[in-house]
């Protein structure tokens, strides 16, 4: 397994840049591709002003919820659990249709629905982390105090939706489904830090996610103090998918999917597989991307319909192909 993890990363980093040149170049030459990115108008506009702040977050997004979904599914001990096990989702949506439905896009422009979608998944982390604590962060009690909270969130949303009206409803669907399209490109340059400092920090806990996927008792005994551990994990996934929802929407299957895959092939070990399913996140929203620009072209699908019905399916194979 050793000898293949070398060759596994450079198959990983091959598929990204595939992925991100497609994505780029999609329609035209390689040349056109690399011309427009220095000069030109037309397509040179279209590239750097859409194509490639697109590709930008669709990797950090991607990447950012492989890795959390690696994080979660160790301190959670549940093989299924995802970036938003734990009610972000919930929160964020209901964020998100609070903005719709009072037009706060007239007062914060386009920082309205990033703003009120990651102040919605922070509230739900609040609430979450805070009935956790009474718990001493017991895994168990961490995934039901999650399930409550994006059943209230959930529920709060479906009863704006019916006092809602219906051009306000649509735009909320697009986003809660998971979109790349409605990020104003401006925004990306802010964004990039605020998806690398947590991830960079998350890469340091291979050896605490080792430890603590073999149970708190164990852990303890190793040495490491899982309150402490899964209280700086569970911020630093929660703010990192905060980021990913504020930006994306809500794109599910990727940080389930993804390393439920990769540990069939690379192992147990976290540290490699934390950076492993940075890159697989990041391939598969990539290329999930692409097929939702030009599978239906000229109508555009919502990425997160293409990484769920893709993620589904292979989720599935892998059930089944499970002695």
């Amino acid at each position: 397994m050793r000898n293949s993890k070398p060759a596994l990363l450079a198959v990983l980093i091959g598929l990204v840049l595939l992925s991100a040149l497609l994505s780029l170049s999609y329609g035209h030459s390689l040349s056109d591709a690399w011309r427009g990115l220095f000069e030109g108008d037309g397509f040179g506009l279209i590239l750097r002003k859409i194509r490639l702040p697109r590709t930008v977050i669709a990797f950090l997004v991607g990447g950012s919820l492989g890795m959390c979904g690696v994080v979660l599914q160790s301190i959670l001990q549940n093989p299924l659990a995802e970036p938003y096990t734990l009610g972000i989702s919930g929160g964020a949506s209901l964020g998100i249709t609070l903005s719709a439905l009072f037009g706060l896009q007239a007062y914060l422009g386009m920082y309205a629905h990033p703003l009120m979608g990651f102040a919605g998944a922070m509230l739900s982390v609040v609430m979450v982390y805070s009935l956790s604590r009474r718990r001493f962060f017991s895994p168990t009690n961490m995934v039901l105090f999650g399930i409550v909270a994006n059943l209230v969130f959930s529920s709060f949303v479906f009863f704006l939706f019916s006092i809602m009206d219906p051009d306000k409803m649509q735009i909320t669907l697009m986003w809660i489904m998971g979109d790349l399209l409605t990020l104003d490109v401006s925004l990306v340059p802010f964004y990039v830090p605020m998806f690398l400092v947590p991830a960079f920090f998350l890469f340091f806990f291979g050896r605490e996610l080792d430890v603590l996927s073999l149970g708190s008792e164990k852990a303890l005994y190793l040495g490491v103090n899982p309150p402490r551990a899964y209280k700086l994990l569970f911020l630093l996934t929660s703010l990192l998918t905060g980021f990913c929802v504020s930006a994306a929407g809500i794109i599910g299957f990727v940080g389930l999917v993804v390393p439920h895959l990769l540990r069939h092939v690379a192992g147990a070990g976290h540290t490699f597989l934390l950076v492993s399913s940075y890159l697989g996140g990041a391939f598969f929203l990539i290329v999930s991307d692409v097929f939702s620009r030009y599978l239906l072209y000229p109508v555009e699908l919502p990425v997160g319909v293409v990484t769920g019905i893709a993620g589904g399916f292979i989720l599935l194979i892998l059930l089944l192909r499970r002695p």
